[in-house]
């Protein structure tokens, strides 16, 4: 997830990392990992300048979720955080 750590303790998806600093990005993936980039929705530009930055930078196995929480959330799909249904 890159938003911010207010929005990401608020809401997830489950088993989400909270990355939105580029360079904490860079330090705490690895090149071979298997990344999905997530935001807030189909208009939160924030998903879309992660995938360039790491896509630009060597990440070959990324990809994103134009969706995003509200997608996941639309769909009934479990939620993580302090504002997640059932928690």
């Amino acid at each position: 997830m890159v938003l911010s750590e207010w929005a990401f303790r608020a809401k997830r998806i489950p088993g989400s990392l909270n990355v939105n600093d580029p360079a904490r990005a860079t330090s705490m993936l690895d090149k071979s990992d298997e990344i999905v980039i997530y935001c807030s929705d189909d208009n939160c530009p924030a998903s879309k300048f992660a995938f360039h930055l790491l896509t630009t930078s060597g990440y070959e196995n990324v990809r994103r979720y134009a969706g995003g929480i509200a997608d996941w959330e639309e769909h009934g799909l479990p939620l993580e955080g302090e504002w997640a249904e059932g928690e």
